[in-house]
């Protein structure tokens, strides 16, 4: 069978595409097309089989199963720290470039510590729909960068980054699989789901030490 899928292009780089590569592995008689983007797709008018998005509440119309935590991280260059300062807390971050992602929280950020939920205002010179460019500028020294760990992870691991804000949590986001219905589910469809949550069940692998 053929499964067609959708996802953030920055997803689909840093861990899906090597996903499908190893269920495919299991499964070699299953090909797969996938379309990397930002935009919502309608999955019955451009036939679509999975869409993954990352949201922290779906519409509850949506057929979906969860398939992995996204936490986020404030995070920079170690030269536009040292340049800078850095953020003792968040409402210090009215202070910084703040890179924002055009889509999704661009005039604020959202941060929960010990239950305390606070909104803070941000602003910056870039913005993007795609998190992967944020990345780079925050690599390139731009600014402030509020990044899925699933991106930032690896990088602050090996130093080019460096969180900030550890003690303040953004609110936890869902990885979902959505597809259009439950009750006519495609047998290679249920193997690639049961498949990717298992992959990362527990802690992902982005958010491992």
């Amino acid at each position: 069978g053929q499964l067609r899928i959708t996802t953030s292009i920055s997803f689909g780089m840093a861990y899906l595409a090597a996903a499908i590569v190893d269920y495919q592995k299991q499964y070699p008689q299953v090909s797969v097309d996938m379309m990397m983007g930002e935009r919502s797709v309608n999955l019955i008018e451009e036939r679509i089989d999975l869409a993954i998005r990352i949201s922290g509440e779906l519409d509850p119309n949506l057929v979906a199963r969860r398939i992995a935590s996204c936490r986020s991280v404030v995070c920079a260059s170690p030269d536009y720290l040292r340049s800078h300062g850095v953020p003792a807390s968040p409402d210090k971050l009215t202070e910084h470039n703040c890179l924002t992602y055009s889509n999704f929280g661009k005039g604020q950020w959202r941060f929960v510590r010990e239950g305390k939920e606070i909104d803070v205002p941000v602003s910056g010179k870039l913005s993007a729909n795609e998190t992967t460019v944020l990345t780079q500028a925050a690599l390139a020294g731009a600014g402030l960068a509020l990044q899925p760990t699933y991106l930032a992870g690896p990088l602050i691991k090996n130093g080019q980054l460096h969180a900030v804000l550890t003690d303040w949590e953004p609110p936890e986001l869902g990885i979902w699989g959505v597809y259009v219905s439950r009750r006519h589910l495609p047998a290679t469809l249920r193997t690639l789901l049961d498949f990717l949550v298992q992959r990362y069940a527990g802690v992902p692998d982005w958010d491992r030490d």
